[in-house]
């Protein structure tokens, strides 16, 4: 990250804007990253900042977002354990995964019911890539131990209307339908390997306020 080495507030007012350049690239988000601000005394002594407490000091949580990360409804994508034999295959249900950015096109979540609780979750990063040519969605893991295959074509597609009592606010519906995916849970039982079939679909709904320019404020946010 970068930013100005001066900030200058104008006469007659009290507060100003500080631009700050991030620089994302390969910034890991399955750990949380947040940027601490401290305004220092000037060592000339031509400025000295307010002690009172929250006035000199901020941390800044660091989410970049795209068109397609955000927290996702799983009601519908089952998760089965395979060979767990008759009567012991029930689907395991999550009610929300959440997703991450990548970059522009592309998410990663975590598989099946695998979620933040768990301090292995980065094993078990499935990224989702969206072809901007197609409707086509790319699941795809880099870590070999966690046995990732797909077994049909994920595709997606995008619902957008708006609200009826809120015309300005514009509902975008995002679902990826036809997944179908295994992978192998290899470090929650020690000295065993645990295999999945996850299928189905997810969805998520973006609301986002068309009266308000900037992209990040006009989305609400869960």
């Amino acid at each position: 990250y970068s930013f100005p080495e001066t900030v200058e507030i104008q006469p007659g007012e009290n507060s100003t804007l500080l631009n700050i350049d991030f620089n994302l690239a390969g910034l890991d988000l399955v750990e949380k990253w947040v940027l601490p601000l401290t305004i220092e005394e000037s060592p000339t002594g031509e400025y000295t900042p307010n002690y009172r407490k929250h006035y000199r000091k901020a941390l800044l949580r660091i989410m970049p977002f795209n068109n397609y990360s955000g927290t996702y409804s799983g009601t519908a994508l089952m998760n089965y354990m395979k060979n767990a034999g008759d009567g012991g295959n029930d689907p395991l249900v999550k009610s929300e995964i959440v997703s991450y950015a990548v970059d522009e096109n592309t998410i990663f979540f975590y598989a099946g019911t695998i979620d933040e609780t768990r301090k292995d979750r980065a094993n078990y990063k499935i990224k989702a890539f969206f072809d901007p040519e197609s409707n086509k969605v790319n699941l795809t893991c880099d870590n070999g131990e966690v046995n990732f295959r797909t077994n049909k074509q994920a595709t997606y597609f995008i619902k957008e209307e708006m609200d009826e009592k809120q015309p300005y606010l514009l509902k975008r519906t995002i679902m990826i339908r036809d997944m179908d995916y295994d992978y192998t849970d290899y470090t929650m039982a020690p000295g065993a390997s645990i295999e999945y079939n996850v299928r189905g679909e997810m969805s998520i709904l973006r609301k986002i306020n068309t009266q308000i320019p900037n992209e990040d404020q006009a989305i609400e946010w869960d």
